[in-house]
């Protein structure tokens, strides 16, 4: 655990100046908070909310390892509704009006009092599902989400019989139903009616559709009586209903916390941790960990495959007899070097002039599972003229190209070589290694320049400096 008091930054995307930019988390929180719950609630579940809002981010950020905001994808979480709920400072201003100064200070407080808590289950940041009012219980996530998740499981409440949303209705026409669900409901017809549990049953007509006889409600009754009770002019009647009125209780998806009912428990003074345990089950409350800023990498394993190796596989051989296999070791071990300085566990298939096989290199990377694989070589071609650098990848392996992506980049402009692009192969070990693994051309040793470039160990200092940058980059957002 990293106790560091210097805020972690994570990438949003602002929806109003249409760009992305680095916020501390600690800043996000009380705009998120206000955003989702009623101000005016008790001070603990202001408290609650805030480790809400701060699992929520911690469990989309790249550097936690989440998934980021699928609409903008360099972003960690956006703005506009997307991934959370958020007001600005102008927004709570209008909203609030003189009060603003005091809920915003509670907001501040809220969020300072409960600092990089949030909440997980088995270790794991949790997603934390939040509603309104569940109107006596909420839910089992698999009746929401399609599937089971432990921590979001049914729990009775009795707190919410109090709310506005305890006894609601709203009135719907035939009109506005079948345009909000795209259905298309029969129209009235004198010789057709459909049956409306516990108001129209048990419907019997003749040859010509005449009512013969009917039950409305808990009686039964003739056609005859009820052209005369309800004043209709036949027997050959239908009917339609014009408006419905739906009856809820609660609001919202009815999963985890129910916000009216931690309020209900907060005024009975229960603390944070027993409203938090109360609704999501078996789950801990604790301090995130942070990135270690002097070392990026940490708890990342990666394998590094210098190519060929030994009598047996020299690789390919530069016009002033410069080996391939001998190029790539050495950027392979400064690289490891660099990568082992700045928190990675680093593993290399061969770290000397020995033959290992594809087969070897394979189990190797296979047994240990890293995060990723990276095979280093140097390219060749019949014309010396040809130059730059090369990344391959399997196809599908979307890491495996944002990874590539960066590592090109900088290699290209740190050793001033062209960027041949990123590119898809079938190689054996991109298709044998089980996780995200690339082919790393470095560049031509054919070329008379290049090779005269790599017989300088400044070029290989360079070049590994470059790679390190690149998946250092990657994976400080990922």
């Amino acid at each position: 655990m990293n106790d560091s008091n210097e805020d972690v930054l994570i990438k949003v995307y602002d929806n109003k100046l249409k760009n992305i930019t680095k916020i501390s988390i600690n800043k996000l929180i009380p705009n998120i908070v206000a955003a989702q719950i009623d101000i005016d609630y008790e001070f603990e579940v202001l408290k609650v909310q805030s480790i809400i809002a701060r699992t929520m981010i911690i469990r989309k950020a790249k550097l936690f390892g989440g998934n980021g905001c699928e609409k903008y994808k360099d972003a960690d979480i956006c703005l506009d509704g997307h991934c959370i709920q958020y007001l600005d400072i102008e927004s709570l201003k209008s909203k609030w009006g003189n009060d603003f100064e005091k809920n915003w200070n509670k907001l501040l407080k809220a969020e300072e009092d409960t600092k990089e808590l949030i909440i997980t289950f088995n270790n794991k940041v949790i997603d934390p599902k939040f509603h309104e009012v569940c109107g006596g219980a909420t839910e089992n996530a698999e009746n929401v989400e399609n599937h089971k998740i432990i921590y979001l499981r049914k729990v009775l409440c009795e707190n919410c019989k109090q709310s506005l949303y305890w006894n609601n209705k709203r009135e719907l026409t035939i009109r506005e139903i079948e345009e909000k669900l795209g259905v298309k409901i029969d129209k009235i017809s004198p010789i057709y009616g459909p049956d409306i549990n516990g108001i129209i049953e048990e419907i019997e007509r003749d040859e010509s559709g005449r009512v013969v006889k009917i039950k409305i409600g808990d009686k039964i009754f003739k056609g005859t009586e009820i052209i005369k009770q309800l004043g209709l002019d036949s027997t050959r009647f239908g009917w339609n209903p014009v408006v419905f009125r739906f009856v809820t209780r609660g609001k919202g998806h009815g999963l985890g916390l129910c916000q009216y009912g931690a309020n209900e428990m907060a005024k009975k003074g229960k603390s944070v941790r027993e409203i938090i345990e109360y609704y999501y089950t078996g789950v801990d409350i604790k301090k995130y960990e942070k990135k270690n800023k002097d070392k990026p990498l940490s708890n990342k394993v990666i394998v590094i495959d210098p190519g060929h190796g030994g009598e047996e596989n020299t690789g390919n051989i530069g016009n002033n007899g410069l080996m391939e296999k001998d190029v790539v070791l050495k950027i392979a071990l400064k690289l490891s070097k660099i990568l082992k300085d700045i928190g990675a566990e680093v593993i290399l298939t061969r770290k000397e002039d020995t033959y290992v096989s594809l087969n070897e290199r394979a189990k190797i990377s296979n047994k240990i599972r890293p995060d990723f694989f990276l095979s280093i070589h140097m390219n060749s071609f019949g014309n010396s003229s040809i130059s730059g650098t090369e990344i391959y990848h399997f196809r599908g392996d979307k890491e495996g190209e944002g990874l590539s992506s960066l590592i090109i980049e900088k290699l290209s402009e740190k050793i001033g070589t062209i960027n041949k692009g990123v590119k898809t192969a079938d190689f054996y070990l991109l298709r044998t290694v089980t996780t995200t693994a690339i082919h790393l051309e470095v560049s031509y040793i054919t070329n008379p320049e290049e090779e005269k470039k790599f017989m300088d160990n400044y070029y290989i200092d360079l070049a590994a400096q470059a790679i390190a940058e690149g998946i250092k980059e990657y994976y400080e957002y990922h």
